[in-house]
């Protein structure tokens, strides 16, 4: 696409990010995946995030630091790195054609999962979980990771069926999703989809990050969070049923 186009996307995207990550810390990739694809082929729309989310992750380490779980970290970080691989690899080897069906139907299937778990009161897990338990769930967060930047839409659920206080929840998705950021951010480079302009674009955003994170965190105060989920899951339905029928 013609740079202008790029660094408009971009500035949407980063305003994006900034928003959904202080306001309800999450629906990143479930909403901005599709709705990027609406003007952007998908492996740039893919790409054009990974840069954006790296930007955005200090803030929410300093927020949470060492707060996390390090049982959980030790668990969940390699068998996640591990499905980023995977999915990378899975990328890498996908027409434009079922790159966009595949994206379609990820993000699908996980906004119905999240939809699922709304009603949910009992927990997950009636105890620990085996350790191979808990590296199928960091496997399949590491693919969502890759394919569409939809990591925590996994692990939030499984970190709550651990019965992790709010904060322990937050800052281990949060560190086990800064690490993936990071491995996708070069994966994405030696995979073709992430470019110099992709990431000029990028870093030009940075100011829009910024104002989107301090809108997110004044909206937060104020906006009913089922609310907000809700909009947010319609976006992300719509965009997916676009991405499978377009």
């Amino acid at each position: 696409p013609a740079f202008s186009v790029l660094l408009g996307a971009a500035g949407a995207a980063a305003l994006g990010v900034g928003f959904l990550k202080t306001s309800i810390g999450g629906g990143i990739g479930l909403v901005l995946t599709p709705a990027l694809s609406l003007v952007l082929p998908v492996p740039v729309a893919v790409a054009l995030l990974a840069p954006l989310l790296n930007l955005s992750d200090p803030l929410t380490l300093k927020l949470y630091w060492r707060q996390w779980d390090a049982r959980q970290l030790r668990i969940l970080l390699p068998t996640t790195l591990a499905g980023v691989v995977l999915g990378l690899w899975v990328l890498s080897r996908l027409s434009p054609f079922w790159l966009e069906k595949t994206i379609g139907a990820a993000v699908l299937a996980f906004a119905v999962v999240q939809l699922s778990l709304r009603h949910r009161e009992r927990p997950l897990f009636g105890g620990p979980p085996a350790a191979s338990v808990s590296a199928v769930f960091g496997l399949t967060a590491g693919i969502a990771s890759s394919v569409a930047h939809s990591g925590g839409i996994v692990l939030g659920p499984y970190l709550i069926g651990l019965g992790l206080g709010n904060a322990a929840v937050v800052a281990t998705a949060n560190a086990v999703v800064a690490v993936t950021n990071l491995a996708k951010l070069g994966g994405y480079f030696t995979i073709g989809f992430l470019t110099g302009r992709i990431l000029l674009a990028a870093v030009l955003a940075l100011p829009l990050l910024v104002v989107g994170t301090w809108l997110g965190y004044r909206v937060n105060r104020w906006l009913p969070r089922r609310w907000f989920e809700t909009a947010l899951l319609a976006l992300a339905l719509a965009g997916s049923l676009r991405l499978l029928a377009g």
